[in-house]
């Protein structure tokens, strides 16, 4: 009577020793690589505004080679376009900008294999955003068209809101759309003017404008930024500039003068720290609200800006052949040189 209950203890002896084996000796599932451009920096290459070049570039973050024309050689040498404007990033997708042949092209972003495009309702688009339901695209021409395209995740066209002003940058923070609907014109003698000093937000839940703020100075909008609960805007003519800091979720403004800094005019964030350039190409982050200048970039035409893992990227953009890249570390050392495409003008962190 008592050796079926010997066999039952064995057994259940035998089945805990074999799950603590596979347990503790198994070997540990890693995960797999996403594809040959995961773990790096992508290039972009503006092109010619009236010849087909605009290209895309990459390298790991070693820094240890370089791949260019990533968009062709991924999809049968297909011609990207000729001003590539910008990447927007939404999961394992890339949105690739192109404001000449009006479409958005949207790639894998760790194999660049294309799976769809954006063409519909578009007119010069220049950049975008995204919120978990829509993507949002600014247009405008610098002429007639001044508005925000919205689509769908599946990229049916759903509405424009159109502005006074142009919209041009955009970005999405803590639930809301913050678009830069004010910026930069010429009068007759090419001197910069002003085009006004609006932000205006988008609230997703509506797809409507429920804010718009007003800056306090008169000088350029030159760039606007987000993490996720601030928007950075900073303005500038030769002698002055300034930096908002807007609270996403309340549109709550603090004004921050830089004090000692003339033309600042290009944002990034690295490691929730906050850097500009300047249009004497002067590097500054930003410590307790006040600007700490880091070193002076060496460049003809400083075009493309960014400071990702400690590094910051400059391109020296040419618009008649290849453009030159310069990376440095924090304390303005040269790390490296490239020579990438025509018109660079963006550094993203993949």
């Amino acid at each position: 009577m008592k050796f079926p209950k010997i066999l039952a203890s064995a057994f259940a002896l035998t089945l805990l020793f074999n799950v603590s084996c596979r347990n503790s000796d198994d070997p540990i599932e890693e995960e797999l690589p996403k594809g040959a451009y995961e773990n790096g920096i992508i290039i972009t290459n503006e092109g010619g505004y009236s010849t087909p070049t605009s290209t895309v570039s990459f390298i790991p973050n070693d820094l240890s080679k370089q791949e260019d024309n990533i968009f062709a050689k991924n999809n049968d040498n297909a011609v990207l376009g000729n001003v590539f404007q910008t990447i927007g990033f939404k999961g394992d997708l890339a949105y690739l900008v192109l404001n000449v042949p009006n479409k958005v092209e949207i790639v894998n972003r760790y194999t660049f294999k294309k799976s769809a495009t954006i063409t519909s309702n578009l007119s010069t688009p220049r950049y975008i955003a995204f919120t978990p339901n829509h993507t949002y695209i600014t247009n405008h021409d610098f002429a007639t068209v001044k508005k925000v395209n919205i689509y769908t995740n599946t990229n049916e066209f759903v509405k424009s809101i159109n502005f006074d002003r142009y919209a041009e940058k955009i970005s999405s923070s803590n639930g809301f759309v913050y678009v830069q609907t004010d910026g930069l014109t010429y009068d007759s003698s090419y001197n910069e003017l002003a085009t006004g000093h609006t932000i205006s937000r988008i609230n997703p839940a509506t797809n409507a404008v429920d804010k718009t703020i007003t800056l306090s100075d008169e000088l350029i909008i030159r760039d606007m930024i987000a993490d996720e609960n601030f928007v950075y805007v900073v303005t500038s003519d030769y002698t002055n500039s300034n930096l908002y800091k807007i609270t996403s979720a309340t549109g709550n403004v603090e004004k921050i003068t830089l004090t000692g800094v003339a033309g600042a005019q290009k944002l990034a964030l690295d490691n929730g720290k906050l850097y500009f350039m300047t249009s004497g190409k002067k590097i500054y982050n930003l410590a307790a609200n006040t600007p700490n200048a880091l070193f002076t970039a060496t460049a003809s035409y400083a075009y493309g800006f960014n400071v990702i893992n400690g590094n910051i990227y400059v391109s020296d953009a040419s618009f008649t052949g290849d453009s030159t890249v310069r990376i440095y570390n924090l304390t303005g050392t040269l790390v490296k040189t490239l020579s990438t495409g025509i018109g660079t003008n963006g550094f993203y962190k993949n």
